[in-house]
């Protein structure tokens, strides 16, 4: 006779915990930009149309969530993720008609960002007051900047903090980024003239999208899912997502994009779980937008 375990026992938790991930993975990449790509490349449809009939898909998700116990974690997740599908897809087409006259490529950035600014403003409000997180829990505080990284140095048992990982990645994210625009670019040292000027508004820029990104699309999806899966599958799941949302309309974009930017999304989620906050990401993510947003300023002014 085969003994049936429990309803409490660690068999039955792992059952229940393997069909919580599923569901949870299958929510990401239903409100990913997977779904569009596909529609696109093989069926030629319009991507704003796709990603319309993407966010189809939400009620029945919702429906599950509601009725499927194992799915029942995943409804605060599931919230989230539709807001941040809603930002990242349904908005930009609007606020691209909004700022679309006059002004320098430059200048129509500065205006789309600082509404952005303003909408992750709202989704943090709705982390702390709507869903009643302490900043420190929805990852909206600076955390602690000096906290464990996990990585030891070569040869040694002493552990890095992010207090010294953290400048080095930033640097060698910034001078590794740069190098590969100029060269790409096929740049001049006269073009670095262009963009003394405007520099201010490069760093406002980068600071606002960096900051905007972070609360969006990193600090929501992973504070609400993190309880949910191992705090490895959440960033994982979140880079996923980032990386396909940068297939299209985005710098980089295509599977080149997807891939670094899913791998950019590994550093930046594995640094807010471990600091507990948003101060080494949204830094490292400011250092990379001050290469994309500079690159904007020189060749697009």
């Amino acid at each position: 006779m085969t003994a049936v375990a429990p309803v409490g026992s660690r068999s039955a938790r792992v059952r229940r915990d393997g069909r919580t991930l599923a569901f949870v993975w299958l929510v990401t990449l239903s409100l990913s930009s997977l779904p569009a790509i596909l529609a696109v490349e093989l069926a030629g449809v319009a991507p704003l149309a796709a990603h319309w009939v993407t966010l189809g898909a939400a009620p029945a998700l919702a429906a599950v969530a509601w009725t499927w116990r194992p799915a029942r974690p995943v409804a605060r997740y599931l919230g989230v993720m539709v807001v941040v599908f809603c930002v990242a897809h349904l908005l930009p087409p609007l606020l691209g008609h909004l700022t679309a006259a006059g002004g320098s490529d430059l200048s129509r950035a500065l205006a789309t960002k600082t509404v952005f600014l303003l909408v992750a403003a709202a989704v943090a409000a709705v982390l702390v007051r709507g869903l009643r997180m302490a900043p420190r829990e929805a990852f909206l505080a600076p955390g602690d900047l000096a906290a464990p990284s996990g990585l030891r140095l070569p040869g040694t048992s002493r552990e890095l903090s992010w207090a010294v990982l953290g400048p080095l990645a930033a640097g060698a994210l910034l001078a590794l980024l740069a190098t590969t625009t100029w060269l790409d670019s096929g740049l001049q040292p006269a073009s670095l003239e262009r963009l003394v000027p405007v520099l201010p508004l490069v760093i406002v820029c980068a600071a606002f999208n960096a900051m905007g990104e972070e609360v969006v699309y990193r600090s929501g999806p992973l504070a609400t899912v993190v309880g949910v899966v191992s705090p490895g599958q959440a960033v994982l799941l979140t880079s996923a997502w980032f990386g396909l949302a940068h297939y299209s309309g985005s710098v980089p974009d295509g599977f080149g994009g997807v891939l670094q930017s899913g791998v950019l999304a590994l550093l930046l989620g594995g640094a807010m779980v471990a600091t507990k906050g948003l101060g080494w990401p949204f830094l490292l993510h400011f250092a990379v937008d001050l290469v994309v947003f500079a690159s904007i300023a020189v060749v697009g002014t």
